[in-house]
């Protein structure tokens, strides 16, 4: 049952009153998992405020008038018809979100003296120990928007945002729409620019910022020619390479070639660390 507007306005208080001065997080873990069992999308409402009140989003059920995904009996048909062709590639994800315990959409009004990316999200509360996190997925887009100098949107990537803008768990610490784990919106995409040990114009940052800076995190690397390196079946670039990237350190590892999609099933639910492929010397 939908909560009229003065009853969620007063959960929304009484959930604010949990929550330490200062804090960005609703401590309770059982409240959280509450907000949704007995509230559904006033749930996810009181979630958004309250953990992330500069994204503000209308919330609404899939298949609502104007919104890019249908309903759907259930959370794992949600996430096999969101990610279309790639569910194939992305079973350790799509096993993982078929765990969620709401799925809905929400549609946000970009911020006009930010870089965060508006429009349709697809979001999936998944349960966790500290009660349910919110995944978001952005909306397809056949053509991203994409600038980054030296570089062209990788295919892995462009084939990527043909059904999801960008993916991954919801932050928004800096004022735009952030995700860690998960791939930037196009629009996010970004060449470090710092005074590193290294060619940053050689590196494309695709994952959230980290470091002092917030310009670390996962980037595609131009693979050295000539290189001998063993890479993955189905590797669909071997030019390109993975690394991890410190705004202090540099590049933490040595450029080894990857398949995309693996790399980022096996991000997405625990350490890509662990399976990354092994580069071989020339």
């Amino acid at each position: 049952m939908t909560l009229s507007t003065a009853g969620l306005k007063s959960l929304i208080t009484s959930t604010r009153k949990t929550m330490k001065s200062g804090g960005a997080y609703i401590p309770d873990p059982k409240l959280r998992s509450s907000l949704l069992a007995e509230h559904g999308l006033d749930g996810v409402r009181v979630l958004l405020a309250c953990e992330h009140p500069k994204w503000s989003a209308e919330v609404v059920e899939l298949g609502s008038p104007g919104c890019p995904w249908a309903a759907a009996a259930s959370a794992a048909e949600v996430a096999a018809a969101a990610f279309g062709p790639l569910a194939e590639l992305l079973p350790r994800l799509v096993k993982r979100l078929s765990g969620a315990t709401l799925t809905c959409a929400v549609k946000h009004a970009s911020q006009p003296d930010g870089p965060d990316l508006g429009g349709w999200f697809l979001l999936y509360a998944l349960p966790e120990r500290a009660g349910p996190t919110l995944w978001i997925g952005g909306p397809p887009d056949a053509s991203p928007a994409f600038t980054a100098e030296g570089w062209e949107l990788p295919a892995d990537l462009r084939r990527f945002y043909q059904q999801h803008n960008g993916f991954g768990v919801l932050l928004d610490e800096f004022g735009w729409t952030g995700v860690g784990p998960g791939v930037q919106p196009s629009v996010q995409l970004a060449v470090p620019q710092l005074d590193a040990e290294v060619k940053t114009a050689d590196l494309l940052r695709l994952s959230r910022g980290e470091g002092d800076a917030g310009e670390g995190g996962w980037c595609f690397s131009h693979a050295k020619p000539g290189a001998r390196k063993k890479r993955p079946e189905g590797a669909a670039d071997p030019s390109l390479a993975i690394v991890d990237f410190d705004d202090r350190l540099g590049i933490r590892g040595e450029p080894v070639p990857f398949d995309f999609f693996g790399f980022f099933d096996r991000w997405m639910v625990g350490d890509p660390k662990d399976e990354l492929p092994l580069a071989e010397s020339p």
